[in-house]
């Protein structure tokens, strides 16, 4: 075998195999579903088959309480108790005491886990609600949760509409040939038919599949599409582009020597750059600086450094999705809480962020101005106080909020939210709020942790991203 070929197959194995490593280290979860909220439980394999913690399960859908006796657990949820054995595919609830998982229960540290395939069979008999398990995608469904569409093929344009029954935001890549939506927090089953074939001039057809990363919806098409979101969020419309008619050759024209104002240096004809920077969506206000540190959150580390690198990774995160960022501060400078309302009004963005950080409390806390709502009649365009400029944008900052609050819910972050005096947020003309993060464990070293501030700062990307639909641009 030649060298270069021996060399070319060696580092195909080795980044195969970095692959393969990676690939097992990510963590495999499931993506719960309930009326009341959703989250994600991890998986545990324990002899080749999937387990999860049926408490990590439980809580969040209702009053859980759990004790352990050698090897028994018994679990009361809402009021009705539940018994299981370790080793033991048989338990029993208050309404019947002889039923079977479809693998052994397990207990291990104090902490019981049932397979993935007891899970559809087990929940109704515990909490009086029906489980759909979508294996493909590890997707859990309890109670009606899962969202099916409608499409409708329509003409004059030709367009492609598809209908949920609730707000949807999914993210989407128009390709030449094909149009990829991708619904990675919304519970969208199919609608009955995966695909479809249209054979129509604009769209040939389409498919629908669940992956492990969310669902995956395509359109085939012939010609530019464009993608827009209506009816507050409950369609969702591929839309074809008609391409504009050939430009007309320019007419001929007699040369002219350019004037000296038209001229550059060396006679010819100067331009000034074409190029003009897009607004920013958010501007990132990492909170504190210079002399005014913040909270000592420990001897070695002060509010000031966790605000201004979680500022950065935010940055970074929101970037990656093609979202603009404006930072007001990006060194350990000193600012004035006016000079961050003033940044904040100036930049014709359309969210503001502040960034702080405390060693009390546990994950994320999401605050809004305590203003009242504005009296009838009045505006944006309003005059108002310095100190009450915030007032005709409270409803679009409970927005914000919400979606920071549904983001940091779904991917595990104990979360709280409430209306605070924060400065400068009662100064801020446009939709503001201040995230406050805190450990998640008892330590407040962690908030120096690149893991944990990675963590926040894809949290909050998120939310941040769901939000550009909804908020609207300044004019």
């Amino acid at each position: 075998m030649p060298k270069e070929r021996l060399i070319y197959v060696r580092v195909t194995m080795l980044l195969l195999l970095l692959a393969a490593v990676v690939s097992a280290a990510e963590p495999r979860r499931i993506s719960v579903y309930a009326p009341q909220t959703s989250y994600q439980i991890d998986i545990l394999v324990h002899e080749g088959v999937d387990y999860v913690g049926i408490t990590d399960l439980l809580e969040p859908l209702g009053r859980l309480e759990s004790r352990v006796d050698g090897k028994k657990l018994t679990l009361i949820f809402n009021g009705y108790a539940s018994e299981f054995q370790d080793g033991k595919r048989q338990y029993r609830t208050s309404a019947n005491p002889k039923l079977e998982l479809v693998s052994n229960f397990l207990l291990m540290d104090g902490r019981g886990y049932v397979s993935v395939a007891s899970i559809v069979p087990l929940l109704p008999r515990i909490t009086n609600q029906n489980a759909e398990f979508h294996a493909a995608s590890r997707r859990l469904f309890i109670g009606a949760t899962p969202l099916r569409y409608s499409a409708e093929l329509r003409h004059s344009p030709s367009r492609l509409v598809l209908t949920f029954p609730v707000p949807v935001n999914p993210s989407n890549v128009i390709e030449k040939t094909r149009v990829r939506l991708f619904f990675k927090r919304e519970p969208v089953v199919s609608s009955g038919a995966d695909n479809v074939a249209y054979n129509d001039p604009f769209l040939v057809s389409t498919s629908f599949s669940e992956l492990p990363s969310g669902v995956e919806f395509i359109a085939n098409i012939t010609q530019p599409a464009t993608v827009s979101i209506g009816e507050g969020g409950r369609t969702v419309t591929i839309t074809a582009v008609t391409p504009p008619p050939p430009a007309a050759p320019p007419a001929q024209t007699t040369a002219q020597q350019p004037s000296s104002a038209q001229s550059g240096p060396t006679g010819t004809q100067s331009h000034p750059a074409a190029a003009v920077r897009s607004r920013p969506f958010v501007i990132l206000d990492a909170a504190h600086g210079g002399v005014e540190t913040g909270e000592v959150l420990s001897p070695t580390l002060q509010e000031k450094a966790v605000n201004l690198a979680i500022a950065r990774r935010l940055q970074k995160e929101l970037e990656a999705r093609g979202i603009p960022v404006v930072l007001t501060r990006i060194a350990d400078n000193l600012l004035t809480w006016d000079q961050r309302a003033i940044s904040a009004n100036t930049s014709h963005a359309s969210l503001y962020v502040a960034l702080h950080a405390s060693a009390s409390g546990h994950g994320v806390r999401v605050y809004t101005s305590m203003l009242s709502a504005p009296p009838a009649g009045q505006t944006a365009r309003s005059f108002l106080p310095w100190e009450l400029a915030q007032s005709p944008y409270l409803a679009q900052s409970t927005v914000a909020a919400s979606a920071l609050v549904a983001e940091s819910t779904f991917d595990g972050v104990p979360v709280h939210t409430s209306a605070a005096p924060i400065r400068p947020l009662n100064s801020v003309t446009i939709a503001a709020v201040a995230v406050e993060i805190a450990p998640l464990g008892a330590s407040p070293d962690e908030l120096a942790s690149p893991e944990y501030q990675q963590k926040i700062a894809t949290t909050l990307a998120a939310g941040i991203a769901a939000l550009r639909s909804k908020l609207e641009v300044p004019q």
